[in-house]
């Protein structure tokens, strides 16, 4: 796909939090062709398209010169290019067997430059980091190509860089000026004195930052001393109003937050003019779980290929069904169990009145004269059927007109006994 010019589209560029720490040795001009290799690796990489049998990837260089706003000069692209490939990049992990190790690489493993087009291979941990491998490699910041592009200092570059990762937190990692040295690319001749280094490197950069028409994001510094010895520092950082916005920020629609990569500017807006945002959210779900159970089969997962043939054979649409679906289903479960729930309270009062009804007429019964108990019971013992009245009779013998309280089968033939009375009298 043509790529448009920088000056009618909205640059935005997602640099993982995997890749920001750092050393800096690099020229401000060389970190900013770094930073561009890396934003056309992922569209390669988002688009499925492959590198060339040598293992490179190559774009014009009309556009790098569109996004820097003029043409490199050849001589200082090959100089800058060689610088990225000699630089080391150093970064400490913990191998497999959980020891410490260090892992080192330059900015970019190889280069090749034509009269129009420039070649690279950026090193396999950079190509894991962007690719989403890791996962501390999940965490993005969007990054402004316009605004980052906008710094002539290097430094006031880096910083912007660092706290941009850190807007979500609201300030950097607490670094010791040695450590701070390092990070931004010293030389060990160069600012000794914490004055010169707090004016070239942190002062001025940050004034720069601040006043910056188009900058969107408010920095200080606060640093930590032993005395009037400055030991250490770190960033605070906000969100300000741009005072000038020729290329707006781009602001991703909240249903591609569950993306487990990122997806292109260009294919949100694709995507966001195909289909409503519920079936852009239900399409990476389904395509989430269709990765997981690949990685579960220990199949090697492309979550940039699987998002586009999901978004190219709508996933979502089936994904939305099979959810209503089962919606539907819980509806109906739901439902049942509130009927049989009804049925069981319908019957269980029932019994309880049924109780109640029993409790008043053994109370009227209580209520008579021991002389017309006794001949309610005599009645009652005529009615029993010649089985069980031997039994009914022993009761009334042994408990007399309290024979109800006493003996449970002569208190249930008695009870309904009662009922038929009642019926009658009513």
């Amino acid at each position: 796909m043509a790529e448009k010019s920088v000056k009618n589209t909205q640059s935005v560029l997602k640099t993982p939090q995997s890749i920001v720490h750092i050393k800096h040795t690099i020229s401000l001009r060389q970190y900013k062709y770094w930073v561009l290799l890396l934003r056309f690796y992922r569209e390669f990489f988002e688009a499925n398209e492959t590198p060339d049998e040598k293992g490179f990837y190559s774009v014009p260089t009309a556009k790098i010169t569109e996004y820097l706003g003029y043409e490199p000069v050849k001589a200082e692209l090959k100089t800058d290019f060689e610088a990225l490939r000699k630089e080391p990049i150093i970064i400490n992990f913990l191998d497999k067997d959980g020891k410490k190790a260090q892992w080192g690489m330059g900015f970019i493993s190889e280069w090749k430059i034509t009269s129009k087009t420039i070649a690279f291979k950026i090193p396999s941990f950079l190509e894991g980091v962007m690719r989403g491998d890791d996962k501390e490699a999940k965490i993005f910041q969007l990054l402004n190509w316009n605004i980052f592009n906008s710094f002539n200092g290097k430094y006031e570059a880096i910083i912007y860089k660092l706290c941009k990762d850190y807007i979500g937190v609201g300030r950097t990692p607490y670094m010791t000026i040695d450590e701070y040295r390092e990070y931004i690319g010293l030389k060990e001749n160069e600012y000794i004195l914490f004055k010169k280094l707090s004016i070239w490197t942190i002062t001025n950069p940050i004034k720069a930052i601040n006043k910056n028409e188009i900058s969107d994001i408010q920095v200080s510094v606060e640093y930590t001393r032993t005395g009037r010895k400055v030991d250490g520092l770190y960033f605070t950082v906000k969100e300000k109003k741009q005072t000038s916005l020729p290329f707006p920020e781009f602001e991703p629609n909240p249903a591609f937050s569950l993306a487990k990569v990122f997806i292109s500017i260009e294919n949100q807006t694709k995507y966001l003019e195909e289909m409503p945002p519920e079936e852009i959210e239900a399409t990476i779900k389904r395509a989430n779980e269709y990765g997981e159970s690949l990685k579960i089969k220990g199949q090697k997962v492309q979550m940039g290929g699987i998002y586009t043939k999901a978004f190219a054979e709508h996933w979502g649409i089936q994904y939305l069904a099979q959810q209503k679906a089962d919606q539907a289903e819980a509806i109906k479960k739901i439902e049942a169990g509130k009927k049989l729930e009804t049925e069981a309270e319908k019957e269980k009062a029932l019994k309880q009145a049924e109780r109640g009804k029993v409790e008043k007429m053994l109370a009227n019964f209580e209520a008579l004269p021991d002389s017309e108990k006794a001949e309610l019971i005599e009645k009652y013992i005529s009615t029993v059927v010649d089985v069980i009245r031997p039994t009914v009779q022993r009761a009334y013998k042994k408990y007399g007109i309290n024979a109800h309280k006493e003996s449970p089968q002569f208190k249930g033939l008695f009870t309904s006994f009662l009922k038929g009375v009642e019926r009658v009298n009513n």
